[in-house]
Order: C-alpha cells, then sequence, then structure tokens
C-alpha cells in the first residue's frame, strides 16, 4: 500500500500564497506595481523605517529599493527625512495620501473579500474565522524578533 506523504509546512504556505495571488489578488487591481503597494504595507504602522531595513524587510535589493522609494517620493505617497538621532540615515515616511490610498484599497480589499465570504454557511464563516486568526498567531509567532 503506498502511504500518502504530507507536503511540507512550507510547501503548503506557498499553496496558500499562490491561491490567494491567483483567486484574490490579481482581480484586486492594485492602483500601484504590488513592489511600491507592498512598501506602502510595509511602513504604513510605523514611524520611519531606514530604506535597508524596508529593502531586508521585503527581500529586494537596496538599489532597487530606492528606486521604488523615489517614485513613491515622487508620487507623494511617502517622505524622506533624515533621522534626527543619525544624521546619516534617511528614514521613510508614509504621507496622508499613501495612508489615503492605502486604507482606500485595503476597504475594496475587505469587501470583496466579505462579497466572496457569502458562498460560505455561517458555520463554514465560522470556522474560517477561527483558522485565519490561528493562522496570524502563528506566522506572527514564526517571524517576531526574539
Amino acid at each position: 500500500m503506498e502511504s500518502q506523504t504530507q507536503p511540507s509546512l512550507s510547501q503548503q504556505f506557498v499553496e496558500i500564497m499562490v491561491l490567494l495571488h491567483n483567486k484574490f489578488g490579481r482581480q484586486a487591481q492594485v492602483p500601484l506595481p504590488l513592489n511600491q503597494f507592498g512598501v506602502l504595507c510595509a511602513i504604513s504602522d510605523t514611524e520611519g523605517m531606514a530604506i535597508t531595513d524596508i529593502s531586508r524587510q521585503l527581500n529586494v535589493s537596496k538599489q532597487q529599493m530606492t528606486n521604488i522609494i523615489d517614485k513613491l517620493v515622487s508620487a507623494g505617497y511617502v517622505s524622506k527625512e533624515t533621522d534626527s538621532q543619525d544624521r546619516r540615515r534617511i528614514v521613510i515616511t508614509i504621507s496622508q495620501k499613501g495612508t489615503k490610498l492605502l486604507e482606500n484599497h485595503l476597504e475594496i480589499f475587505r469587501q470583496r473579500f466579505d462579497s466572496h465570504a457569502q458562498k460560505l454557511s455561517q458555520p463554514e464563516k465560522n470556522e474560517l474565522s477561527r483558522v485565519l486568526r490561528r493562522y496570524y498567531e502563528l506566522i506572527n509567532k514564526m517571524f517576531s524578533l526574539q
């Protein structure tokens, strides 16, 4: 009898990411290139981040990140400021315009998700909610700084 092997955790994670991208993300029509949108998401709830930190978090080279940041600065979505503690360090902060764009688009994501969730029964919605909360907790635990 052949034994069925379970996919690894990393394989399951990748499959979920691809599924979300294909079934949800692609149709979302992000108003910016994904790399720029990702920067807004990364810095949205910070007091500002250095380009090096953003590039490390998003796994993008510092050279590419500099180009992405320059485009966001030109569009008025972020600003560059010299760190008051270390004059050599440049801090990137999200602007009011960037925050508004991000909030509007995240609301579109939520509405789209809620619309698709209507296909589920109440017990299925409850189970999905429980699973998503736990998924969030575990992923956060895996990637938290220690």
